[in-house]
């Protein structure tokens, strides 16, 4: 009897352990889709920071400090350490600087700080060398994040120039929609096109609403054509389309912006003005 009732106890206690286990087990994977489930939140910039001529790295990183940015792309920005001292002055562990100078000018790299790693870095090559993305992988609440810091051309010298950056461009956002699996695309930087209005189609921009990306200035209904991410008077829009050309662009079915502007300051850093959005994603 007695050995009877310690075999009868060891099966009850055995079966009181499997079903913890499996309860644990079920639990662990319900917290683990909740992580996947739930929205993130990052808040980016991207800024063209003309060869750090009239900022330096300190000042501009002091500049940016106060906003408190996971993510940073800048562009003509200068080689060296010029992209980790901003980094460190903002606190941030994680920095990469883009191989190849845009144009193959001096000092026109794109770069990028973050507060999380920065991994499998590569230059997406918009047909040469002369003009690239800047890409690296970051990832955050468990979700995996392709950061792109761009600087595009501008077609305007004639049909044959037009033609030459609308193959570019058309090369890179055909990279990053094929790249558009598990990871989910942030575009940002010195576009070099402004938006379409109601009587303006911008051909570019164009390009990436059909691919389904959207520029965070439309998500949360900001004019652009009463604005410009330019600095100087020689850049004042007197056409009504605006001159805002530098953008923070996604895929509209993974990411919104909440929030955004572009920095106005009262001692320009550079040609360009900082812009930034906090971003909501799936």
């Amino acid at each position: 009897m007695g050995r009877k009732l310690k075999k009868y106890s060891g099966n009850i206690v055995y079966a009181i352990c499997l079903l913890v286990a499996i309860i644990s087990t079920l639990s662990s994977y319900g917290q683990k889709e909740g992580i996947q489930d739930q929205k993130l939140s990052v808040k980016v910039a991207a800024y063209n920071v003309e060869f750090s001529d009239k900022g330096t790295s300190r000042e501009i990183a002091e500049m940016l400090k106060p906003y408190d940015f996971d993510i940073v792309c800048f562009s003509e920005a200068p080689g060296g350490n010029w992209t980790k001292d901003v980094a460190t002055a903002l606190g941030m562990k994680h920095s990469v600087v883009g191989k190849y100078s845009t144009a193959g000018h001096k000092d026109k790299y794109k770069t990028i700080v973050s507060k999380t790693a920065l991994l499998d870095y590569e230059e997406v090559l918009m047909a040469d060398t002369l003009h690239s993305a800047t890409k690296a992988i970051t990832e955050i609440g468990g979700k995996k994040i392709a950061i792109y810091s761009v600087h595009f051309p501008f077609g305007w010298r004639d049909q044959a120039h037009i033609d030459e950056t609308t193959g570019k461009i058309t090369s890179f956002a055909s990279q990053v929609k094929a790249a558009d699996g598990d990871e989910t695309a942030i575009v940002m930087g010195d576009f070099n096109f402004i938006l379409s209005t109601a009587d303006y189609p911008s051909m570019y921009y164009d390009l990436f609403v059909k691919m389904g990306f959207e520029a965070s200035w439309k998500d949360i209904g900001t004019d652009v054509t009463k604005l410009s991410s330019m600095v100087g008077s020689s850049r004042r829009d007197t056409t009504g389309k605006g001159r805002v050309i530098d953008h923070i662009m996604y895929p509209k079915d993974k990411v919104k912006a909440l929030d955004g502007q572009i920095i106005e300051l009262d001692k320009p850093l550079s040609d360009h003005k900082p812009v930034w959005a906090l971003l909501e994603i799936e």
